[in-house]
């Protein structure tokens, strides 16, 4: 079986409803976010806030999901290109430096980054189907935990560790959030 097909089997879309409205227990908040023609949601509790008009500047010789670094308060902030991750081409332009419409700030155990998308839809409250599904081999990453139907669109939803473990594997970076992607 594809990967495609045990998260179409695992997580089959459960029911979707704007913030506000009664939870079933196992309900988590995501946020809707958009990248190119594809859809991703990530767990609120990942996302440290976001950033509009970020200013990107490249770091010369970074794998290229690693779009390059921001100030963000005093801090530098590691960008990430999630097209890049998920075969893509990128979208920023080849300048050392570029403003970005926004910025997904997400914080897991100590570790921040940054991820572009071009549109923030807003929260939903979404019933977990699986909360964790074994790694299958596939066309859809590691750090993809389930896909769901939200408004005719198909979702991505993403898990945070697995998505900080594979930046941090890719760019050759040994974190203790190693071990969840292998």
């Amino acid at each position: 079986m594809s990967r495609q097909e045990e998260l179409s089997v695992r997580s089959q879309p459960g029911p979707v409803a704007p913030m506000g409205t009664s939870g079933a227990a196992g309900g988590v908040t995501l946020m809707l976010l958009r990248l190119g023609k594809r859809w991703f949601a990530m767990d609120v509790r990942a996302i440290e806030e976001v950033a509009l008009k970020g200013q990107v500047t490249r770091v010369p010789m970074a794998p290229s999901h690693i779009l390059g670094v921001i100030s963000l308060r005093g801090r530098l902030t590691t960008v990430v290109g999630l097209e890049h991750m998920i075969g893509g081409a990128g979208m920023l332009p080849s300048e050392d430096s570029v403003t970005l419409p926004r910025l997904l700030i997400m914080r897991q155990e100590g570790y921040e980054m940054a991820v572009v998308v071009e549109e923030i839809h807003g929260m939903i409250e979404h019933t977990e189907t699986v909360p964790e599904r074994p790694p299958v081999s596939g066309d859809i990453p590691d750090f993809v935990c389930e896909e769901f139907e939200w408004q005719g669109h198909r979702v991505w939803r993403l898990d945070a560790r697995k998505l900080v473990a594979a930046v941090a594997r890719l760019a050759g970076i040994q974190s203790p959030l190693q071990d969840v992607v292998q």
